[in-house]
């Protein structure tokens, strides 16, 4: 009787070390009792809850809740970790990818790949990067250098309304610090609100004395005086700062790919095995597209969920079992002084074939939107509940009539109404 061939041990890398790449680590691990695990992260602590750095900013979270993953938790899965190493480049003919620590060059052999390196935020030439004064809100760098200049008595200017625009706007203010928040966009949360919700939105914010939000304008230059900074804004008012937080979008990590024939197109391309263009290399997170589970389209949708679950799927694919990613929809919730947010879906979706359901009182708006009587999308401030119910409703294409007949549904303000309307939207 023939010995069964031993199975050769394999080195499976992954440059990131956010939620993606921990998840697929993790995985790998367990379905790869022997083979070897390499993580290269480019940051200097181990992996962390980067949805909470806000959070930590303002005093809400501490360190030992931010940091999720200690160094014995890559230990006892017999992960190696290479911490402050960045990938600088990858051979894809030798399988090598060649990194940097401490100015040294790195080279690590891999049998697969998976690039989890996330994505950094934009500047421009109005507001260009400057340690000493404009900065991001990305990484635990980020974090502890804004708590360090976060002192009462400072001020600081935050260019963009969005989702982090805000929280970092918020947790600067638990600080202390006087804010000024400038939005080229007529609303706050624009991917997540209407000028209904964000109304609210925004004022139940600016009801603090050290927060200001100015919306239809944007920065046009940005200049170092003295120990402060100028911010010229494109209406020909100058304001002056201690610091400025650029929070006008992100762009994928992605420069080390140059040349190794991996599809980019603004962010790396997959397929619904989370494969790139180049065998055995995969992606995962914020790095890399996904697929809408409803309309089956590419989208960007760079949120913590999805990260966990592109990364998994990735891990069993570099094990050699064969599994696809379902897709996912955009969604996402916040709250500020205990008023929720949450959108879920196409918020923005318009048209002649779009119809809208909206409830409104004096402390919850919400509103859902129909296409051919299907509900697409969900927005509520101030009062969430039932948030997953419709959710369901949206990936499982429930016609509107026959959701509303669910008792799960009379959760819904928007459901069990009293003053609510439906119209057709303005195309």
């Amino acid at each position: 009787m023939k010995a069964k061939a031993k199975k050769s041990i394999r080195q499976h890398v992954i440059i990131g070390n956010c939620i993606a790449a921990v998840t697929a680590a993790n995985t790998l691990r367990e379905l790869n009792p022997d083979d070897r695990i390499v993580i290269i992260g480019d940051e200097e602590v181990p992996s962390y809850s980067r949805c909470l750095i806000t959070y930590y900013l303002g005093g809400m979270v501490t360190q030992n809740h931010l940091l999720s993953h200690a160094e014995k938790w890559y230990a006892a899965r017999d992960i190696e970790l290479h911490l402050a190493t960045r990938a600088e480049g990858v051979d894809v003919k030798r399988r090598i990818v060649h990194a940097r620590h401490n100015g040294r060059k790195k080279d690590i052999r891999y049998d697969t790949l998976l690039v989890a390196t996330g994505s950094s935020p934009i500047f421009t030439k109005s507001f260009p990067y400057d340690p000493n004064g404009i900065v991001g809100m990305r990484t635990y760098a980020d974090a502890q250098r804004l708590k360090a200049w976060a002192r009462k008595g400072k001020k600081a200017i935050i260019i963009g309304a969005g989702f982090v625009g805000l929280k970092t706007a918020y947790g600067l203010v638990k600080r202390g610090v006087q804010v000024k928040v400038v939005e080229l966009l007529p609303t706050v949360l624009g991917r997540m609100t209407d000028l209904e919700a964000s109304r609210r939105v925004r004022d139940r914010l600016v009801r603090h004395e050290l927060l200001d939000i100015e919306l239809n304008n944007s920065v046009v230059a940005t200049w170092r005086h003295r120990n402060a900074y100028v911010v010229r804004y494109q209406n020909g008012g100058e304001e002056q700062a201690d610091f400025v937080v650029a929070s006008v979008g992100v762009q994928a990590n992605t420069s080390f790919l140059e040349g190794t024939g991996v599809q980019i197109d603004r962010i790396v391309c997959v397929d619904d095995y989370q494969r790139t263009t180049v065998e055995d290399i995969y992606a995962a997170g914020d790095v890399c597209r996904s697929r809408h589970i409803v309309t089956g389209q590419w989208i960007y949708n760079a949120i913590w969920p999805v990260a966990a679950a592109q990364g998994r799927i990735a891990a069993y694919n570099m094990s050699g079992q064969p599994q696809t990613y379902a897709g996912n929809i955009p969604m996402n919730s916040v709250d500020f002084y205990e008023m929720w947010i949450t959108a879920i879906g196409d918020v923005q979706a318009e048209g002649d074939d779009i119809e809208e359901i909206s409830f409104t009182s004096n402390t919850i708006y919400q509103k859902v939107k129909l296409r051919n009587g299907i509900p697409i999308s969900f927005m509520a401030v101030g009062n969430v509940d039932g948030a997953g119910i419709i959710r369901g409703a949206i990936v499982g294409r429930t016609p509107w009539k026959e959701f509303i007949r669910k008792p799960q549904a009379q959760l819904l303000p928007v459901v069990n109404q009293i003053g609510g309307f439906l119209s057709k939207a303005v195309a």
